[in-house]
């Protein structure tokens, strides 16, 4: 078996943290600067590279509409405060670049 070696897509993990907030169930993203960019990289190379199938929820006059996007996963942990972790994704080496004019 190869040994497998993570690298990470950002400097610093973006936080997440579920919570009641003013309007209920809240998620709260604090994303470090110095990750905007590599995030901003990341989900291109994932449009580029990974893109599914899937639904979203638009409002209560339109509900449900099926879509084309990305999927980001990380673990939670519950804690005092509520659900919270980490998402620092694994690197998509070799996407392909897409900034290039095709002249």
């Amino acid at each position: 078996m190869a040994d497998f070696k993570f690298n990470p897509a950002l400097p610093l993990p973006i936080k997440f943290q579920l919570k009641d907030g003013q309007y209920g169930n809240q998620l709260t993203l604090f994303i470090p600067v110095e990750s905007i960019t590599h995030l901003m990289e990341y989900l291109q190379n994932l449009v580029d590279t990974k893109s599914a199938g899937g639904s979203v929820y638009i409002s209560k006059e339109k509900g449900t509409v099926k879509t084309t996007g990305v999927y980001i996963n990380s673990k939670a942990f519950d804690g005092d405060d509520g659900f919270f972790g980490n998402i620092n994704p694994q690197k998509i080496e070799n996407a392909p670049n897409t900034d290039e004019l095709p002249f």
